[in-house]
């Protein structure tokens, strides 16, 4: 049975990997990779991708001495995940296996950009060694039977593999969840047994506390989990509990040295991460907040907004929480399995202290859950471990309820559920392999090639700004929300040097959709249908592969 997990486990990791992965899909995958990439090259915690929102938060405390867009400081994404893939790129540039650049001739048959292989793997490895942390915890927490079928589980998640091979730091987190599950599983083992020492049942809380302490080193909002898993333990372990807040101090050190970095660079302990909270919103739809630089938070209602939508997140989040978990079978029973009274006190305590996580981290993911991109939210996939687990448990339960005389039908049925809660893999594998680039419009060799038009530092703006940052290693802004804006950028902050529109704009919406009122990208609706704007000071245009699809506007002509 083992060697069986092994091989499932080793050939889906291989063959969705390599047989799915055409590059990396999302701007947030982008974004943390170009943030390794300067941790990498000795840049520092700096950021190329410059959003127009973080751009009016340091200007607004530093005036004209606010850090240039060459040396712009991070003041979103905590630094555990860049650093983490830091390492990666720098062994894959230092073996000269995985360079940064890319030849001119290498550009024309260039399919996936060769340092996305190296988030590819990092990933994979990170659901690799999560799926050995799901086993451990199934099989020690219950029994084999268990271990074996809460791995189905979470092999069986497209929303992890997706993840996975679109890039991104959810495989990390679920990696860390996965371990905290079962460390704790270790030390609450050890307290079952009267003859253990304190220090063993109190070194496994120890290591747990670590580990859940460095999550919002990941993902900031993930500290309230973590803090309700300390509080919780505190109330619910009878030993080790010193050791439990030492192992989460450590880590909590270093994320108060992040905020306290926050503080003296932008004023604001959490950078911008309070934007969050009206991103999404009638007032800012879309991504428009992060693309405002005349903010003004006196004008947005705030904390209106705010509870408004928490509302709504919280019933959003009741009524899909299993299937946001990314395993809807599996999370439906976990639900069942709250109610059960487990006779083991390991699998008791246990389902209380994560019952305390769960609920903590829904409450705060409704604070920025908005309900026409909930079902794309990541945050709640990090108990995707958890509902493995208890949901096998709870199958196993239920089978055992039932007295069906007969134990091969037991047998049987576990494993049609298995591969019921699977289904959705075996049609993922299947399928033919991924189109040769990633869309939205993700494609690397005309960033590449862009490149070669400008000289290095210039600085640019794009709707795909993460892209262009990434690939064409470029200090690049998110094009402002108006056009106003961006000329005072222009004139008052840096010369903006070109403007690239992708379908990343043009596809969103219909015209008439764009020009309604207070549409995300109604002041740019001119240029997104090809118009000529000759209010802006970049009037040289051309149109790019493929199919014309990219409009780039530049201050002077530099193609031929």
């Amino acid at each position: 049975m083992k060697v069986a997990l092994v091989l499932l486990t080793v050939g889906l990791v291989t063959w969705i990997g390599f047989s799915q992965f055409n590059g990396l899909r999302t701007s947030e995958a982008m974004d943390l990779a170009q943030q390794a990439r300067q941790l990498a090259t000795g840049q520092g915690l700096t950021t190329q991708l410059i959003r127009p929102l973080a751009l009016w938060q340091l200007r607004a405390k530093f005036g004209n001495n606010a850090p240039s867009v060459q040396q712009f400081p991070e003041t979103l994404s905590p630094p555990l995940y860049p650093a983490a893939l830091a390492l990666v790129l720098k062994l894959g540039d230092v073996s000269r296996m995985v360079p940064y650049s890319v030849s001119p001739e290498g550009i024309k048959n260039m399919k996936v950009y060769p340092p996305d292989y190296l988030v590819l793997g990092f990933n994979l490895l990170c659901v690799a060694m999560a799926t050995l942390a799901v086993y451990l915890w199934g099989t020690g927490q219950f029994d084999v039977g268990t271990g074996f079928l809460a791995t189905v589980f979470f092999l069986g998640s497209t929303p992890l593999w997706t993840h996975a091979v679109a890039g991104g730091s959810v495989c990390l987190l679920v990696l860390l969840y996965a371990w905290a599950g079962y460390f704790f599983y270790l030390g609450l083992r050890g307290e079952e047994d009267p003859e253990n020492a304190e220090t063993s049942s109190g070194g496994w809380f120890g290591v747990a506390g670590f580990i859940v302490g460095l999550t919002p080193l990941v993902q900031m909002i993930h500290l309230w989990s973590a803090l309700a898993l300390v509080c919780l333990g505190l109330f619910l372990f009878q030993k080790g509990k010193f050791w439990l807040v030492l192992g989460f101090a450590i880590p909590l050190l270093f994320f108060l040295g992040w905020l306290v970095r926050l503080w003296m660079a932008t004023g604001n302990p959490v950078g911008i991460n309070w934007a969050y909270l009206i991103s999404e919103s009638a007032h800012y739809p879309g991504d428009l907040v992060w693309r405002t630089f005349s903010f003004d938070i006196e004008k947005t209602n705030v904390w209106q907004r705010v509870l408004g939508s928490f509302v709504r997140g919280v019933s959003f989040l009741i009524s899909h929480g299993p299937v946001l978990c990314g395993a809807t079978v599996a999370g439906t029973l976990a639900v069942f399995s709250a109610l059960h009274k487990f006779r083991r006190p390991s699998a008791a305590t246990a389902k209380l202290l994560w019952l305390g996580a769960v609920g903590i981290l829904f409450l705060a993911t409704a604070f920025i859950v908005r309900e026409e991109s909930g079902a794309l939210t990541p945050i709640p996939l990090v108990f995707l471990p958890l509902a493995s687990v208890y949901g096998a448990a709870a199958l196993f339960i239920f089978v055992e309820r039932w007295s069906l005389q007969v134990d091969l039908l037991e047998k049987i049925f576990v494993v049609l559920v298995g591969i019921l809660a699977s289904a959705p893999v075996f049609s993922f594998v299947l399928q033919s392999s991924a189109p040769p680039f990633p869309y939205p419009p993700t494609y690397p060799p005309i960033f590449l090639f862009m490149r070669s038009w400008f000289e290095p530092k210039e600085f640019q703006a794009s709707d795909l700004p993460a892209a262009e940052a990434w690939y064409s290693n470029q200090p690049t802004l998110w094009v402002p929300a108006t056009r106003e804006e961006l000329i005072k950028i222009h004139d008052r902050v840096t010369p903006i040097f070109s403007i690239l529109f992708t379908p990343a704009s043009s596809d969103v919406k219909m015209y008439s959709q764009m020009m309604v009122e207070n549409s995300e990208w109604g002041s740019w609706a001119d240029v997104i249908r090809r118009q000529k704007a000759p209010d802006l000071p970049q009037s040289f245009v051309t149109s790019l592969p493929p199919n014309n699809e990219y409009l780039l506007l530049s201050l002077q002509k530099r193609w031929n």
